[in-house]
């Protein structure tokens, strides 16, 4: 019984990874993700990359020190982006 719990806890965890990555294509998750880089919105060059392609990602301007909006097109780019402002600012922004 207890092992048919700990594989439904499991299945559960697993589907609500990845409702997460899908909630956002083109998102890049956990320590991966940065504040260096600058904007770059990728490629698409590829049926591929278009599944990825997100009109509404975030990245940190270190010039402004403020997170802009900005189209990522799927492929490549660097892990200077964010699915929101408020998860861009929360890892980027620095509050005095």
């Amino acid at each position: 019984m207890k092992f048919v719990l700990i594989l439904a806890c499991l299945a559960l965890f697993v589907a609500h990874s990845q409702a997460q990555v899908d909630d956002c294509p083109g998102s890049v998750y956990g320590p991966r993700q940065s504040c260096a880089g600058g904007k770059n919105e990728g490629n698409s060059r590829t049926r591929q990359c278009r599944r990825y392609y997100n009109n509404n990602m975030w990245y940190y301007d270190s010039r402004s020190r403020s997170c802009k909006n900005m189209i990522y097109r799927g492929c490549a780019g660097n892990d200077n982006r964010y699915c929101t402002r408020q998860s861009c600012e929360r890892k980027c922004v620095r509050r005095t």
